[in-house]
């Protein structure tokens, strides 16, 4: 079954008016930066009479309309309003919770984990795959990295994986030194999850 997704709230008269004018706004404000465009268009939008203003409330209108329709197939359809948003909203968190973690480890002393034999091979060579991806897009790039990687030999990933093995001596070696010299207790679990270095 197909994830539903949920209809995308339409902006409104103002924001309409401004995607329209952007192209003369941002020459008339002498910058493409969004604070000066922004401030501009809020000016000039307030001093429009109703007349100019008209067209663009009608179409906000009418799009409204059309996503309080879409909304509504959406619900009977078995969507959960808001659900979007709210994921988005506990993403965000979780990346804040994420930092928020590594700042304090960083603070505690507590040693970094090392990466594996395949994240040596993308650090070494990720300016040629970008360039094979056609993108610095981190998911089209570690994508193609990864597949390059599984179709490597086990001669050519031994180099390394070789590196890899010796970074993970030294970093046990580290852990072992910090928590003997009373590094944090509760923090194992959480330093496997938050480094996030994937085998492939």
């Amino acid at each position: 079954m197909t994830d539903l997704m949920e209809p995308t709230k339409p902006v409104n008269a103002y924001w309409l008016w401004l995607g329209e004018n952007r192209e003369s706004l941002t020459k008339e404000a002498g910058s493409g930066k969004g604070s000066a465009v922004g401030k501009l268009a809020g000016q000039k939008w307030k001093t429009m009479s109703e007349a100019a203003k008209k067209p663009y409330e009608k179409k906000a209108e009418a799009l409204k309309q059309e996503y309080e329709q879409k909304m509504a197939d959406f619900v009977a359809a078995g969507g959960v309003k808001g659900k979007r948003r709210a994921e988005k909203a506990e993403a965000k968190a979780a990346k804040g919770s994420k930092k928020a973690r590594k700042e304090a480890r960083a603070a505690s002393g507590q040693p970094k984990k090392p990466p594996t034999g395949y994240w040596l091979y993308l650090k070494e060579n990720r300016e040629a795959i970008e360039k094979a991806a056609g993108s610095k897009k981190p998911t089209l790039v570690a994508s193609l990295a990864g597949k390059k990687w599984k179709a490597m030999s086990d001669a050519q990933k031994k180099p390394f994986e070789d590196k890899a093995a010796m970074a993970k001596v030294e970093y046990q070696k580290a852990m072992e030194e910090w928590k003997k010299n009373g590094g944090g207790q509760e923090e194992g679990d959480e330093e496997e999850e938050d480094e996030g270095e994937e085998d492939q």
